[in-house]
């Protein structure tokens, strides 16, 4: 082993097809009121309802519309406030995820609004919550359901934050891959980007250990041929795989950091309201190739990147010479993902998004080190 390393997940995790139809069987027993977390429209959550109107508990809903953000996360807290649901179920995307995951966390310790949570101590962050959560998610991206972080946009910064904390984690999840077979495609098509580009970056991260190269090195190569079947042959079975692929992408994540993609996006997605698994998607191939370009020529990480460069190849044959990831960015195109500039992107902004995306967090894990002008490059190519 070349480097010591601490890994934690305390969520039991309940994986498979129908795994959803044990739900009230993990609720408590004394419990008289329960808490649903769930999207907008209530579509995809609507399954776990009909299983939760089939039971004793009172069911209060919390609806959740689009990514996180300081309003929206005081907006939930404000229906359940002097309320205590002994139970709390979120269900949906990655974001009504990290909504279930704030709103028990504040439950559980007795705080009334999102500024509350941000200044309780880092040894209460690391309380684990007596609060039941049950994290179902409904889309295969994120992992948010093994993760101790809440991604939270904060408008009037331009910017995304997460909290992080073992209070964070959910106490189970259930990750079924019959919840997300009816998704829309472009759903489908964003979360599947992100989980392939958390496996990847991951992987060729420069923190990773031992422990997640277990975890990536298992899938690396099963999310883009799941994502190609589930959107060009219409085969839902696919999303077996692309479900297990983004849950590893989440444990993974938690023990190694990511990349650049993710330093990218998070920059891009505060400051433009940009989906950030379309962002991860459409910057992953200019990421790859810019790596592959800086790694030092025979090293473990250029062997790291080139095996998924070759990769990505063999799934999606190039359509450009010389241009190893011109075959994934040509599928991306036909499948309508967005360039920068649909989001309102204007070239007078690429300065400042390379500079704080090189500045990002996520972007000091990246696999190798990357200068401005690397990352203007990327921004460009983006556009």
């Amino acid at each position: 082993m070349k480097k010591a390393f601490t890994y934690s997940c305390p969520t039991q995790v309940h994986f498979g097809v129908g795994v959803s139809k044990t739900l009230s069987s993990l609720l408590p027993m004394e419990a008289e009121s329960i808490l649903l977390v769930r999207g907008q429209s209530g579509q995809a959550s609507a399954p776990i309802l009909e299983l939760l109107n089939k039971t004793r508990f009172s069911i209060m809903e919390v609806s959740c519309d689009g990514e996180p953000t300081v309003e929206s996360i005081n907006a939930a807290m404000g229906v359940v406030k002097g309320r205590r649901p002994n139970a709390i179920i979120s269900c949906g995307g990655g974001a009504v995820i990290d909504v279930g995951k704030v709103i028990c966390f504040a439950l559980a310790n007795n705080l009334h609004n999102y500024d509350d949570v941000t200044k309780v101590s880092p040894v209460q962050m690391n309380t684990q919550c007596e609060t039941i959560h049950i994290a179902i998610p409904t889309t295969a991206g994120t992992g948010s359901e093994v993760t101790a972080n809440a991604v939270i946009g904060v408008p009037d910064k331009g910017a995304k934050i997460s909290l992080r904390g073992r209070g964070i984690f959910p106490t189970v999840a259930l990750i079924d891959p019959d919840l997300m077979r009816n998704a829309p495609r472009s759903v489908i098509l964003h979360a599947g980007m992100d989980a392939v580009t958390q496996i990847l970056e991951s992987y060729t991260s420069n923190a990773a250990t031992p422990f997640s190269d277990a975890l990536t090195s298992s899938v690396r190569f099963l999310g883009l041929p799941a994502l190609k079947k589930i959107l060009d042959d219409g085969d839902t079975t696919a999303m077996n795989n692309l479900a297990w692929v983004s849950h590893l992408s989440g444990l993974a994540l938690a023990n190694s950091g990511l990349g650049a993609a993710h330093g990218l996006a998070s920059v891009i997605g505060g400051r433009f309201k940009a989906p950030h698994g379309a962002l991860c998607g459409r910057l992953l191939p200019l990421i790859l190739e810019k790596n592959l370009t800086c790694a030092p020529i025979g090293s473990d990480i250029h062997l790291k990147l080139s095996s998924c460069i070759k990769h990505i190849e063999s799934v999606f044959p190039i359509t450009q010479k010389n241009s190893p990831m011109s075959g994934l960015t040509t599928w991306l195109d036909m499948q309508g993902l967005p360039r920068l500039a649909d989001w309102s992107v204007t070239k007078d902004d690429l300065v400042s998004i390379a500079d704080q995306g090189r500045l990002a967090s996520s972007s000091q894990k990246n696999a190798v080190p990357l200068n401005s002008a690397d990352y203007l490059d990327i921004c460009q190519s983006a556009f």
